[in-house]
């Protein structure tokens, strides 16, 4: 198929260095689009508008301001002409024959002002934009309209992410107000709600991390065989289980992009039977959705997800009960979060006798611990094994009495009840 003239003008123009503006005078003067009395209206007009935008970026009275007026004026110009005739010569002459020059760089101006209103990431939140104006200044020095392009496609890819998400949302009965309060991601929406068709519960958010769980936890006992899980695995099938209730059009091909995401890496740790339930939920609950992140009595997530855990430590969460439990680790004796004095007492002169050792705790924590605690547990436990190896190890300390008032100020010791 033989292109045509104007297609191949479109190409030539496109990859020209000159400024597109310059490329497009050059063409309509050469094929007489542009007449001399237009060359002369642009001479005369060009100095007001380069005064004009050397007076708004710096100074009209500074000869470098000057020439970068000129850049700006001409790239302005340029981008206008090229978005609006898609690199059309013909086009683009005739609108520098019928426009003004300051129009076609106010049109460019334009251009980038509406980029800039654009969303500069795919997020709900209320976003904390720079000022407009140092977005002009350095774009109307872009002498490369690719740039422009693909700046344009990001944003308008996250205006439609934050538009599905919205959409996504309601169905979920969730407000836009409440996604923005949160600083929500736009993808962690519209992932929540493929999961949730997936599994045809597509009328409800994820209220909490314990509900995480619980759903992940369910997925693996539903989908034991690979032969249960085709639905969920195969692309057509999964979208298929989406589309139960038709999308928007509009979000069609975003929905089965997120969709093949989630098929390719969420499903893979979901039914990866090596991954503990805990630590799935710490790989995947910042792409999810979640209403309620903070959790104030974390008991019966970590009997979900943590048996070891939840069976040690019975539900206890203060520090001291904690450190009371490593401490017995570290000692190798039987594990329990309260000790009587009495065992306090016996469990200082093993440690003086035969060592502390923390690196066994460290192994514990990472083992057996909920992944999201770890950092802090690990942190407290350092701190308690350093001022431990002071108090718990003085030779002067005969009687115990300052090793033991160290255990009762960090740990959970029950002193014996006074007859």
């Amino acid at each position: 198929m033989i292109a045509s003239m104007s297609e191949i003008q479109s190409e030539i123009a496109l990859y020209d260095d000159r400024p597109f503006f310059e490329t497009a005078l050059r063409h309509g003067v050469r094929y007489a689009i542009i007449p001399q009395s237009k060359i002369a209206a642009i001479g005369s007009e060009a100095p007001k508008g380069l005064v004009q935008i050397a007076e708004a970026f710096g100074s009209k009275y500074l000869r470098p301001e000057i020439e970068l007026a000129r850049k700006r004026i001409v790239n302005l110009a340029s981008l206008y002409l090229l978005e609006t005739s898609q690199g059309d010569l013909d086009i683009a002459a005739k609108l520098i024959r019928d426009q003004t020059f300051l129009s076609l760089s106010r049109g460019g101006s334009g251009l980038l002002k509406s980029l800039f209103a654009m969303p500069e990431y795919a997020m709900l939140g209320r976003e904390q934009k720079g000022k407009i104006e140092e977005f002009l200044e350095l774009w109307s020095l872009k002498e490369k309209a690719q740039e422009y392009r693909n700046l344009l496609a990001h944003r308008q890819a996250n205006a439609l992410e934050i538009e599905a998400a919205i959409w996504f949302a309601h169905q979920m009965e969730l407000t836009q107000t409440e996604l923005q309060e949160d600083d929500v991601e736009a993808g962690a929406v519209i992932r929540t709600a493929l999961l949730k068709r997936l599994l045809d519960d597509a009328g409800a958010p994820i209220e909490n991390q314990i509900e995480f769980a619980t759903l992940l936890d369910g997925m693996r006992k539903a989908y034991k065989t690979k032969a249960k899980r085709q639905n969920l695995t195969e692309i057509d099938l999964a979208w298929g289980l989406v589309q139960r209730e038709e999308l928007p059009t509009k979000f069609a091909q975003l929905s089965r992009q997120v969709l093949e995401e989630i098929i390719t890496r969420d499903l893979a740790l979901i039914f990866d039977a090596k991954l503990s339930l805990d630590r799935l939920v710490f790989e995947l609950k910042e792409r999810y959705f979640i209403c309620a992140h903070e959790m104030e009595d974390t008991s019966d997530y970590d009997a979900l997800v943590s048996k070891e855990w939840s069976k040690l430590t019975k539900g206890k969460t203060d520090i001291d009960s904690l450190l009371t439990l490593f401490l017995c680790i570290a000692v190798d004796v039987p594990a329990k979060t309260t000790l009587p004095e009495k065992t306090a007492k016996t469990l200082i002169k093993k440690i003086r006798e035969y060592g502390l050792d923390a690196g066994r705790v460290v192994d514990w924590i990472k083992v057996v611990a909920p992944h999201e605690k770890q950092e802090g547990l690990l942190e407290d436990w350092r701190d308690f094994a350093e001022e431990a190896q002071v108090y718990l190890f003085d030779d002067w300390d005969t009687n115990l009495s300052g090793a033991l008032r160290f255990l009762s100020e960090n740990c959970h010791i029950v002193k014996a009840a006074s007859k």
